[in-house]
């Protein structure tokens, strides 16, 4: 089968992630992927090599005017995608979701192809609750035109799912599909080793975060229990992977209170070392998650057999079972005393992490399992617009 991947997006972080290793799923099941888009990335190192110039513009454009560039860019996309199915006859377009990106829909209906809407985000409810929209009635009309008219569309949550229906996408068009992971990257095999050596933690029972720090996601809360519930004491380190806002803030409070010697900061990492930092962790933490995502860390995280300690909400017992596959949270207190009982049981976190890797085979939370589930959609259903 031929797949037209189109996406609106700067392509960065988990975006990147998400967009090409589907591409490499559906390219390792036999099928030929042509991606549409303004922006181009090494599919090794995930850096832009096209289109580097469309992140300035977003930094500097208002927003009024950004969501105006959005709308615009309909016309351009409808073009390139015309010009791309006249060039390479796709059987189906795959299109990730953007606010106020209509092309995709147009022409799958012009030329009669299936497409599949994947959507990460309700982008109008997101940005609404942000302040961030000028043209609301605008944004939320077209999320859920583009929802309801695409073949199929893909939500990576029940709670993505419930907030589309509500907004008055058909249930019948949405399947739940979370993200997945690959398994040649991320296994209980990966060594850290070479990590806990590098930071000096090599005796040290390991608590650890990857991701992007910014002032909410709660690892103040985190680097606050550390001090107060004194884990260092208790033989426990934190490692910190990443960059963010609140990088700095983070820095002096562990400066400040003398924890410099057992919270480690790595800065930014590479997305292909990402996996040995985690095996490098004998404790992981989600401190924070938006209510509708699948975080795609946990997924990582899982696949490693690693034992998680998460925050209590309907997203994340999707894919977390409490005292299972991991362990919940519902406020400071209860972290800091899970946390607490997971350093001196190894055990437990041994038999947590077992449990964690059985549930991606049997959910089959794989990018492979997802492009295969993707295409049965249209093979199954024989659809032509």
């Amino acid at each position: 089968m031929k797949i037209l991947y189109h996406h609106r997006t700067q392509a960065e972080d988990a975006q990147g992630v998400h967009i090409y290793e589907l591409v490499r799923a559906f390219k390792a099941l036999g099928h030929e992927v042509e991606i549409a888009s303004l922006v181009k990335l090494d599919e090794n190192t995930l850096s832009k090599t096209k289109g580097a110039k469309w992140n300035w513009i977003a930094r500097l454009t208002p927003g009024w005017f950004y969501e105006l560039m959005g709308l615009t860019y309909n016309l351009l996309g409808y073009r390139m995608l015309l010009s791309r199915i006249k060039s390479s006859a796709p059987d189906m377009i795959y299109e990730r979701y953007s606010l106020n990106t209509l092309c995709g829909i147009w022409a799958s209906r012009r030329c009669r192809i299936p497409i599949v809407l994947e959507v990460n985000a309700p982008l109008y409810h997101e940005q609404k609750q942000l302040g961030a929209l000028r043209f609301r009635s605008l944004a939320r009309y077209s999320e859920r035109w583009a929802c309801s008219n695409s073949t199929w569309t893909i939500t990576v949550s029940e709670v993505l799912k419930s907030i589309l229906t509500q907004e008055g996408v058909p249930a019948k068009k949405i399947v739940v599909m979370p993200n997945g992971i690959d398994t040649n990257k991320f296994n209980p095999h990966v060594s850290g080793k070479t990590i806990r050596k590098k930071y000096g933690i090599d005796s040290k029972t390991v608590l650890g975060f990857v991701g992007w720090f910014r002032p909410w996601h709660g690892l103040d809360k985190l680097m606050r229990s550390m001090h107060e519930f004194r884990f260092a004491d208790k033989g426990l380190d934190l490692l910190l992977v990443g960059d963010g806002p609140a990088y700095g803030d983070l820095y002096t409070f562990a400066e400040k209170k003398g924890l410099l010697s057992n919270i480690h900061f790595t800065g930014p990492v590479p997305h292909n070392e990402i996996p040995n930092y985690i095996a490098a962790m004998d404790i992981v933490i989600q401190p924070f998650a938006t209510e509708y995502a699948c975080p795609m860390k946990i997924i990582e995280y899982l696949g490693m057999g690693k034992c998680i300690v998460a925050i209590d909400q309907a997203n994340i017992r999707e894919l977390i079972e409490d005292g299972v596959t991991g362990f919940l949270f519902k406020n400071t207190k209860t972290m800091a005393s899970i946390i607490t009982k997971l350093i001196s049981n190894p055990q437990l976190r041994m038999i947590t992490g077992q449990k964690a890797i059985e549930s991606i085979a049997k959910r089959e939370l794989l990018w492979k399992g997802n492009a295969r589930k993707t295409l049965s959609l249209i093979m199954d259903d024989g659809s032509e617009m």
